[in-house]
């Protein structure tokens, strides 16, 4: 009896993450078309909170913390989960992972890009065919939507200057004026620590934006003038639905609206997406790619309707959020595993008026 066939675009967490599987289903034969090697020039860190879907994740993961702090001009607040650990793993560990799962005589990787026609897929001159086709190529971004826009490196101090038991999830003591804005840290040590400048807005800044705002953040709060860098990543991350849709190909990863719209968090939502999958090829079950809930990502579109119009209060809202719920209710509702007592708490921790105004616009 000749193999079954599933074929996988894509040389990134997505295709990876599902491709592990592949010694769960020993009747298909698995081609990687990865356009080029994998290997990245530089590695970067993807951020998540342990939940079972990503325990795999967890055991290779590269430093954890069980507590996250959100800061503005006017408080402070510490949320704490022993049960569900604010987590980092490095790009290149996860891929590795996932790489060593991969059994020789079923799966095969090809080096090569990947063309497109009308909704159909070549390699060369040949159209792609197979069983299933899961792409995980980047899509093209819509214009005019809000961005998730980042920049920074990991900073080396001579002195021990970073409390290395708290992660800064956001840090809103920096220029508001173009956006909203917050600093991230993850202490690795207490004189190392991952420190980006993040933007939810719709137009990208310049490197010297990113590197100016980490630098006066670093030298008026650490008191932090003299450091080396390392380890220096970027992104652009959509805060919109761009989930695509095909008769004839399963798309997964940001392709496949795994990113969640409101936090740009993927990593998590990844891998429920390609377990869903593994488990439905499991079963015979026709494929469903979907893993935000209706209410999700109606709430994300009033939330994300927000920050675009009101970016001056965003302090605010993640202040409240803070306040109002605990560090596994987050924990929770940042990983689309919050329960309806959780999310009705977090939708009247929200400054009342411009939700309400928000919500009938999208209603209307």
């Amino acid at each position: 009896m000749s193999s079954k066939e599933i074929n996988i675009i894509g040389g990134g967490c997505a295709a990876f993450s599902l491709a592990r599987f592949n010694n769960l289903l020993p009747q298909y034969k698995f081609n990687l078309f990865l356009k080029e090697q994998h290997q990245p020039i530089n590695d970067h860190y993807w951020g998540f909170w342990k939940f079972k879907e990503n325990q795999e994740a967890y055991d290779n993961s590269y430093c954890s913390w069980n507590n996250w702090a959100i800061i503005t001009s006017n408080s402070k607040n510490i949320l704490s989960s022993k049960k569900h650990p604010y987590c980092v793993i490095k790009r290149q560990k996860w891929l590795n992972f996932c790489l060593s799962k991969l059994q020789n005589k079923q799966v095969n990787l090809f080096n090569r890009k990947i063309l497109e026609d009308n909704e159909e897929l070549f390699d060369g001159n040949y159209k792609l065919n197979g069983d299933y086709i899961f792409d995980s190529r980047p899509p093209k971004m819509p214009s005019n939507i809000l961005l998730q826009h980042f920049e920074g490196y990991v900073v080396n101090s001579k002195d021990e200057i970073f409390d290395d038991k708290t992660v800064i999830l956001m840090d809103f003591r920096c220029d508001q004026s173009k956006g909203m804005h917050f600093i991230y840290l993850l202490p690795f040590s207490k004189k190392t620590a991952l420190v980006e400048s993040t933007m939810f807005s719709k137009h990208l800044e310049s490197n010297n934006f990113y590197d100016k705002a980490i630098l006066k953040y670093l030298k008026k709060y650490y008191n932090l003038k003299s450091f080396t860098k390392s380890n220096h990543e970027k992104g652009i991350i959509p805060m919109h639905d761009v989930s695509l849709m095909s008769k004839k190909i399963f798309n997964i990863g940001t392709r496949g609206g795994a990113v969640r719209p409101s936090t740009g968090y993927a990593f998590t939502f990844i891998q429920k997406q390609v377990l869903q999958i593994k488990d439905q090829l499991i079963s015979g079950k026709k494929i469903n790619t979907n893993i935000h809930s209706k209410i999700d990502l109606f709430l994300d579109k009033i939330f994300i309707r927000v920050i675009d119009k009101y970016p001056e209060i965003a302090p605010t809202i993640f202040s409240n959020l803070a306040k109002n719920i605990n560090g596994d209710e987050m924990a929770r509702f940042m990983s689309g595993n919050c329960d309806f007592k959780t999310n009705w708490k977090i939708v009247f921790s929200m400054p009342k008026i411009p939700f309400i105004k928000s919500f009938f616009k999208i209603i209307f």
